[in-house]
């Protein structure tokens, strides 16, 4: 797997939304509700709101504070362990570190993460929160996590605004936070034009891998004739794939008498294969693009120059 690389000095919300339609073919309005929490991210004057964890996968995104996704049993927690645990869908998954305004937007570092890597340490590392804060216009109340809230107007402290858990160990909370930190300052500054290419080269070569495991999985053709066996392409893919992705996703597979087809009585569009093709296959390697080889060929034959410092540019989306 590439190494993870950071983008820094993004519009955050531009270059979210660029990521999730790499991904994400369902489900995209839940963006508009990450927007929200980052919008109030940015507007508070407490620094660990400021760093939050998001990601995308095929049918919706969820955007939560860093912190909340360390405590044990917080539904941030849950969440993020859940899909994958639970689904073998391909997560997307970044840090965000808001740095503030410009123009109107917000501004911010985007870290990328190796998300399987990322949920073996939120496991190992869980810490417990037995305790919630209830926050009001006027005041704040403590009470056991599991004792029963329902958000209701507090006759002395007023309007319930939100609630967080806390941590046993608050300072445990905080070395976690610290190393992850550190952890993502290592990375590399990686190009975002160049991410979001790779993203959709990954998207594309991800539908191939599935479509050739489900070849595969059949010991008899379960085409209706039973003359051919088939795999339907993922909706969520379709719902994101132009003509030449679908195109590049057709030569990535590795089957002779390979058809792209609707079938009656049925949605959605098949890949078909003969019952005597040969299935004991992996996807054909994926070709670079023109763009990727007229970059590298420039590269090579480029003379090299002084290095000088540059401006990071967000990407105009």
């Amino acid at each position: 797997m590439p190494e993870q690389s950071r983008f820094e000095n993004v519009d955050v919300t531009a270059s979210l939304e660029a990521i999730m339609k790499q991904n994400t073919g369902f489900y995209q309005s839940d963006l508009e509700i990450d927007k929200e929490i980052i919008a109030k991210a940015a507007a508070s004057p407490h620094r660990e709101d400021k760093t939050l964890l998001w990601f995308c996968r095929p049918s919706g995104t969820h955007c939560f504070r860093e912190r909340d996704v360390f405590l044990k049993d917080t539904a941030p927690h849950n969440t993020w362990r859940f899909y994958m645990e639970q689904t073998s869908d391909r997560v997307l998954a970044y840090a965000i570190e808001l740095t503030g305004k410009e123009r109107g937007k917000i501004k911010g570092n985007l870290y990328e993460l190796d998300y399987a890597k990322h949920y073996e340490r939120v496991k190992e590392k869980e810490l417990p929160a037995d305790t919630v804060k209830l926050i009001y216009e006027h005041g704040e109340r403590v009470q056991e996590a599991g004792r029963y809230f329902d958000g209701t107007p507090d006759p002395q402290l007023g309007k319930f605004e939100h609630f967080e858990a806390l941590p046993n160990d608050p300072d445990a909370l905080q070395a976690i936070l610290q190393e992850e930190r550190r952890s993502r300052e290592q990375l590399s500054p990686g190009d975002f034009k160049a991410h979001i290419a790779a993203l959709r080269d990954g998207l594309i070569e991800t539908e191939a891998r599935r479509i050739v495991r489900e070849m595969k999985r059949h010991d008899t053709p379960n085409s209706p004739n039973k003359t051919h066996f088939m795999s339907e392409l993922s909706p969520a893919f379709m719902r994101l794939a132009g003509t030449k992705d679908t195109d590049r996703l057709f030569s990535m597979l590795p089957y002779k008498t390979l058809s792209f087809s609707k079938i009656e009585g049925r949605h959605g569009t098949y890949a078909l294969i003969d019952k005597g093709e040969n299935r004991d296959r992996e996807i054909r390697k994926p070709r670079p693009s023109i763009r990727a080889q007229l970059k590298a060929d420039k590269a090579k034959t480029a003379p090299k120059k002084a290095v000088a410092k540059t401006k990071n540019h967000d990407m105009e989306v």
